[in-house]
């Protein structure tokens, strides 16, 4: 059984109006089938017959801390199998960062990033250029998959995480 951990920026706050319309669009409510599932903590969501998703879940308790996020989320990556990120822009450091503790504890890990043509630093047209190519150096494990559109994304990411 693979235990995915899905990465990637929430792009919803739950203090805005609207938050629950932008989270049903979040990849990872479409990937649970359901943005509910994706707003309450778990132990993780079965995805498959043959894969659970394990985190991360969007959600806030009394007292949660910045702090606990981070420690959360980092137990999450260290017990995943399979790490997923779309790195749909360069203003997502804790993505990158959880990016680069995947690759360096040997996951398997699957890139999903969004090319940008006015992107001339890196043949891979994007403003994440440098985290995927350290993940594709410090581990054989790494995949990449470009994206003409956070659409094409999500598209990918489902096909992918239902092959297995």
């Amino acid at each position: 059984m693979k235990k995915v951990y899905c990465g990637g920026r929430f792009c919803f706050d739950y203090l805005r109006d609207g938050y629950l319309d932008e989270a049903a669009k979040d990849y990872r409510a479409v990937l649970l089938g359901s943005t509910e599932l994706l707003l309450q903590r778990s132990d993780g969501v079965r995805i498959h017959e043959n894969a659970e998703y394990i985190g991360p879940f969007y959600f806030e308790t009394d007292g949660m801390q910045d702090r606990d996020i981070v420690q959360t989320e980092w137990e999450m990556v260290q017990g995943c199998t399979d790490a997923v990120f779309l790195l749909d822009s360069a203003s997502c450091p804790g993505t990158v960062c959880e990016l680069t503790a995947a690759s360096m504890l040997g996951k398997r890990v699957h890139v999903f990033y969004l090319r940008d043509k006015a992107e001339t630093e890196s043949l891979l047209h994007t403003p994440c250029w440098y985290p995927i190519l350290h993940s594709l150096s410090v581990n054989a494990h790494t995949h990449i998959y470009a994206c003409d559109n956070h659409e094409d994304a999500v598209e990918k990411i489902i096909a992918t995480v239902r092959k297995w």
